[in-house]
């Protein structure tokens, strides 16, 4: 099962780590690459992940909808928020918009929505 893991770190932690990495970068070290997203508290998560958000990521598992206006339709909301949710989901790496060109026989471009995890794990690290 794929996981995404948030990370709850104070903000001392996250600049530590940033310059850590920063002084490494010169001389090309290779560190142990740290993937997931990182927070400096649970209210910026929260931020992200509200109700109307993570409905959506579950809307989008469980009906693959084709065209962002199909899941706006789907989750009975207007088109313009779930736009705005969907571009701030895929900032973030929660979704994947892709957009296929359009063909001569289809004259409509075609686009999918996935959400690449199972599962959202969030760490508060002390």
């Amino acid at each position: 099962m794929k996981t995404l893991e948030i990370q709850i770190k104070s903000r001392e932690q996250a600049d530590a780590e940033f310059i850590q990495a920063f002084k490494g970068a010169p001389s090309r070290k290779k560190g142990a690459a740290k993937s997931g997203i990182f927070f400096t508290s649970l209210e910026a998560v929260r931020t992200l992940l509200t109700d109307k958000r993570l409905e959506l990521l579950h809307l989008i598992r469980q009906h693959s909808p084709r065209s962002i206006n199909q899941l706006a339709s789907i989750a009975g909301r207007d088109f313009k928020n779930v736009h705005t949710d969907i571009k701030l989901l895929e900032n973030y790496g929660l979704i994947q918009l892709n957009t296929r060109s359009r063909s001569k026989a289809n004259k409509t471009a075609s686009q999918t929505i996935s959400v690449p995890y199972q599962a959202i794990n969030i760490h508060a690290v002390v």
